[in-house]
This record gives C-alpha cells, structure tokens and sequence, in this order.
C-alpha cells in the first residue's frame, strides 16, 4: 500500500464524522436504530440531492469511528494510481483503523481479484488485518456481488457502490447507512458465513434475525426495515431469499412503480432465459400499474434491446436511457452511468439492493436487499428517482428507434 497516501487519515476526514454523527445517534425510545440513504453523484452534473450525505464523506468517517472490528465485503477494490482520489481517503481511514487495533478483515471476489490485485492484498498486509478471496464461481456459479462492511457490529454500509473511486465520483449511486445493533447482526451474519467459506471452514449455524426492524429515518419519522439475500444457497440460517419478497412488492403495487438499474435483460449469457422479474413488471402494467424505468445508456447493447423496446411499447410502461456527459478531465473508463439498484412501489414501499437484474444475481451470486415500508424511505427514494427521470440526461425509449452503447472499458 503505498503508505504516503494510506497511513494517515486526511484532515478533511475530521470534518466529516461531524456531518455523519447524527445518523449514528442512540435511537429514541421503541426505536432499533437509525438509518440514512447515501447517494453517489457524478462530479459536473445535476444529479445531486443536498439533503442527502455522499458515500464519498460517509464511509471514510464510519471507518474512522471504528474501535474493534471493521468488516468488508466487496466486489472488487480499485483505486486509480494516477491521482489521490476519493477512494484514497476510505483506504487511509481502513490502514489507520488497523494501526490502531481495529480487527480489519476484507473479503472480495477471487475471480475480480485478479483484474485488481494491488489494494486487496496491501489492505491484507496491513498489520492486525487480514484479506480473504471467497471462489464464489466454483461455490455458487457467479461472483462475490456485494459490497456493505461492518463497524463493530453496530454499524453498516449497503449500496450499489463499489469500492471504486469511480463509484465515488464519476457514477450514479444508491445505498444505506444503518446504525443499528439488530441490522449489523444480520448483515454480519452474512459477512461470517462467506468469511468462512473463503477459509475453508464451516460457516456459523446460528440464526440470524432479519427483521422486520423498526429505525428510525429522515426527520427521526420510524420506517420498517426487513433483510434478505441472494443466492439461495448460500443464505445463513433464519435470511431469506430477496428475489420472492421482490416480486410479492411489485405484486402488491397498486398505482406506480419507478424501477433503476444499470442494465436490464431476460436472457443469460449462455442462453438462459429468465422472466420472473420482467413478467412481475409486466403482469403490473396489464392491471394498470404506471411502470416507469431508467436505465444506464450501458443497456444500448444488441442482445437487450429488442426486450428494452418490449416493454416501451406496452400501455402504462414507459423507459427512459440517462445519458451521464463526459467529464471535463476526460473520459473516464467504467464510468458516468447510472448504477443503483432500487424500486419504489406506490411511494410507500421500496428495494433497495447491490443485485442488477438477472437470474446469476439473484440465484448464484451474493448480493443483499432491504425491504422499506412506512416512514419516508420510499418518498425519498422516489424523489431521487425523478431527479434522473426529469433531468437533461434522460432519453425516453423510442420502441422504433435504432441505438448504439457508448464506449465503456479502456
């Protein structure tokens, strides 16, 4: 780790653990704990929610707050080497969390990992820290998908982000702050079984509560907060599987449903064909459901557009493609595009997940949902969701039109 820009936290980090204290907070009495979404917005755009904290502040001043252990279960980790970024200050926040005396333990996905060696295995060199590659295509079938971590089991992280510093400046992001005993247990819980499997070891038979918790939101109003996961196979005892409990919300959706994703698609990459999402969405339009859908341009692609174009066509379903501009610096690989993974059902119920949409996320890769009902959560969520909807980025799917993906990688 390349220690002039790891081994000390940055001074504006300080600065930070004020603005997040709040969420942290004890709860009020009846109350389990508190709660914020935490949103990621591409630098030089519109996109921006001043009400709500970026998880460029947020994670650094978590990290910073950590006194015993310190959990982290991500994707893939990457940095750019160019230039200190925002990632720097996270990673800085971990290797000082690990001179302290912090227990750290980083958990990422074997196959990723050798795209993007180099902070994994600093991270893991780090003295009182230890970093393990879980095989979760020889155990599952698909990738370690997730990315949360864990603050001495009080406090937590679950988004979309990746621990990028794309993620954190040059791509549309969602996630969720909890500050809570009961919700670090049960997202824990899921960090043990995997941290296990990755060692070769038995993961823990205990069970794991997963709600319905009761937190506390914007505004302190109380919001009902249930935990799930995918893949079916490998979900600790007393977790339940996410995709069920998805398609019963969109099921029960009476007036509206506001979907965002990166991508959007029904057939596998070796041919496979799954409509248990897609015929959810469609069974609500045909009872006269609003469906409204944004997607990153990154969906263009030949093989999902003739479906895309599908459902544009249906009454009561509309799509629209944002369209992130490039950065002034330049283009950027990977990045200025929309990521989150959310859905709001008549502004009273939402998902919120690290999963896209399709069957390896759900049945055969690892990836974590919260289910909101009550409070503000889901009007939250839905305001977010119209600020891409109604911004100059949008682009309203034209069933008739021809479209072609941006460039992406390098």
């Amino acid at each position: 780790m390349n220690q002039s820009r790891c081994a000390a936290l940055p001074v504006a980090l300080f600065l930070t653990i004020a603005v997040c204290a709040a969420c942290a907070a004890a709860p009020a009495p009846g109350l389990q704990g508190t709660m914020q979404l935490v949103e990621s917005v591409p630098v030089e755009t519109v996109l921006d929610q001043p009400d709500l904290p970026e998880a460029r502040d947020v994670w650094p001043a978590m990290i910073a707050a950590a006194r015993r252990t310190l959990d982290i279960e991500v994707f893939y980790v990457s940095a750019d080497p160019a230039r200190d970024d925002a990632l720097d200050a996270v990673l800085a926040a971990v290797g000082a969390a690990a001179a302290r005396g912090v227990r750290v333990r980083l958990l990422a996905d074997r196959g990723f990992h050798k795209t993007y060696p180099e902070w994994i295995d600093a991270v893991g060199a780090l003295p009182g820290a230890e970093a393990r590659l879980i095989d979760a295509r020889r155990l599952w079938g698909g990738v370690q998908h997730a990315k949360f971590f864990v603050v001495d089991g009080r406090d937590c992280f679950v988004g979309s982000q990746n621990w990028d510093y794309r993620a954190l400046e040059h791509i549309h992001e969602l996630g969720a702050r909890f500050a809570s005993e009961a919700v670090a247990a049960a997202v824990g819980a899921v960090f043990a079984h995997d941290w296990a499997l990755a060692g070769g070891e038995t993961p823990p038979t205990d069970a794991a509560a997963a709600g319905p918790w009761t937190l506390a939101a914007a505004g302190g109003a109380a919001a009902t907060v249930r935990f799930a996961a995918s893949p079916p196979q490998a979900l600790p005892p007393g977790v339940p599987h996410d995709e069920p409990l998805l398609v019963d919300l969109i099921d029960r959706a009476a007036g509206e449903l506001r979907l965002h994703l990166l991508s959007y698609g029904v057939t596998e990459r070796d041919g496979t064909y799954y409509a248990t999402l897609d015929a959810a969405l469609r069974r609500a339009a045909a009872r006269g459901v609003q469906v409204k859908i944004i997607l990153s341009n990154w969906a263009k692609r030949a093989a999902a557009l003739p479906h895309i174009k599908s459902l544009a066509v249906l009454d009561n379903v509309e799509v629209r493609f944002t369209n992130i501009p490039e950065w002034s610096g330049g283009f950027v690989p990977f990045a200025r595009v929309e990521h989150p993974k959310y859905l709001v059902k008549d502004g009273d119920e939402a998902w919120l997940g690290t999963a896209n949409w399709g069957r390896d996320y759900f049945h055969e890769s690892r990836n974590l949902s919260f289910f909101f009902a009550a409070g503000p959560v889901a009007g939250d969520m839905a305001r977010w969701f119209d600020t891409s909807w109604n911004s100059p980025y949008a682009e309203v799917v034209d069933p008739c039109a021809d479209y072609a993906p941006p460039p992406r990688g390098e």
